[in-house]
């Protein structure tokens, strides 16, 4: 049995990102970019109105007041998607005014715009062309938005092994990115073992439970960027285990398998994994729940993860080792857990990694807190419902006062993929 510690590292190193592939950038949501994506365009690409109003020189307002506005005529409007006019630059025709309308290119002689609702506009008279009468003086680039505020071109807008998310293909888009390279989403088998299981209905023959991991993976797999590939299950049967594995090798990039790695008569999962060629990476890990936890690489190189048949042994497993695992192949860095304090005393588990249902919250002091839940026991699926994260009680240290620090990670990924 080797401590969680070794069983990570051994993820990290024995695991590499998975090829890269191109995607459209209106179907990249929820992808890991598989390398830097730079600004194809700079943003803004031209000088143009922050909003409504009228653009000039600010030079041409140096002098304006409330008791003694300047009259400037209005030469014309410059309205969105046009290009701008041509300007008398200092020392021309004269000072004068364009009406503008928001996201409007601004004349290059031309550095201020005054918001629509600070002038007064009077009407033409007498063969003159209206004009707008400002009191107050305008700084130069005073409601201008200038080329590059945003991005320049060749910058870099979204660095690799980031899951992109709405936001990011808004600023992509804006960019003049059109496809992104992205890593492969894995392909995920799940095989739920057990002759006890039933899959659907309440009238369960005594000795039958339902199946509920397989539901919990199905839903679950995808928000980690995922793909599920097939979904089966197997009976308590070595040589039809041992047929399960071998196909779902050939088809998966990783093979995620719910009970069977205990030390009991009918946990014949490591006896099929040696059967058919693979390798077993680990087996057993000094955490509780799911310390039977098995990872192997089967022929082919597909990942396998054996978790023991608990719910909240497959609910440990999937957050503390094949999420890693998962991060991995596409590109993601691993995840850093959060401290917090706790609100009462904790129970160690002796040699024993705990990772606990839980509860946190912050004060209104801005210190965050953490409150483990009762009902710990890896069959009970209730407490899970009320929890928001999991806190990890490290091996070796024996009970906790309240008030200890201990280290926590939020039921799924702050960076899951869009559902």
């Amino acid at each position: 049995m080797i401590s969680y510690e070794e069983a990570l590292e051994l993820l990290r190193t024995g695991i590499a990102p998975l090829a890269r592939r191109t995607v459209p950038l209106a179907a990249a949501a929820g992808e890991v970019t598989g390398s830097a994506i730079s600004a194809r365009l700079t943003v803004p690409g031209f000088a143009n109105a922050a909003m409504d109003g009228y653009v000039l020189r600010a030079s041409a307002t140096s002098t304006a007041s409330p008791a003694n506005p300047v009259h400037l005529p209005v030469a014309g409007l410059i309205a969105a998607g046009s290009a701008a006019p041509c300007t008398p630059g200092p020392g021309g025709a004269g000072d004068q005014a364009w009406e503008i309308l928001t996201g409007a290119p601004v004349p290059a002689t031309l550095d201020a715009v005054v918001p629509v609702e600070r002038v007064t506009r009077v009407g033409a008279t007498d063969g003159q062309p209206p004009s707008v009468m400002i009191s107050a003086p305008l700084q130069p680039g005073q409601n201008v938005r200038f080329p590059g505020e945003d991005f320049l071109l060749g910058s870099t807008v979204v660095a690799a092994g980031i899951r992109l998310a709405p936001h990011h293909l808004m600023a992509l888009a804006a960019c003049g990115v059109d496809e992104v390279s992205v890593a492969a989403r894995p392909r995920v088998a799940v095989l739920t073992t057990g002759g006890e299981l039933e899959h659907q209905g309440a009238n369960l023959a005594p000795g039958r439970i339902r199946d509920a991991n397989g539901p919990y993976l199905r839903a679950l797999l995808p928000l980690l960027g995922a793909g599920v590939v097939t979904t089966t299950t197997a009976a308590d049967d070595a040589t039809e285990l041992r047929d399960r594995l071998q196909l779902l090798a050939r088809t998966a990039d990783l093979v995620l398998t719910t009970g069977g790695v205990s030390a009991g008569r009918l946990d014949l999962l490591p006896a099929a994994v040696r059967e058919i060629g693979g390798e077993i990476v680990f087996h057993k890990v000094a955490i509780r729940p799911g310390k039977p936890v098995l990872h192997a690489r089967l022929p082919g190189g597909a990942l396998l993860f054996g978790l023991p048949g608990n719910p909240l042994a497959v609910a440990v497993g999937m957050r503390f080792f094949v999420t890693p695992a998962l991060r991995a192949l596409q590109g993601l860095a691993p995840e850093r857990p959060g401290p917090a304090e706790t609100l009462e005393p904790v129970r160690g588990r002796g040699n024993l990694r705990f990772f606990a249902k839980a509860l946190a919250d912050v004060d209104a002091a801005g210190r965050r807190h953490v409150r483990l839940l009762p009902g710990q026991e890896s069959f009970k699926i209730a407490p899970l419902l009320r929890a928001n994260c999991w806190a990890i009680v490290p091996e070796g240290t024996g009970d906790l006062p309240a008030g200890s620090v201990l280290q926590t990670l939020p039921l799924y990924p702050d960076d899951s993929a869009p559902p």
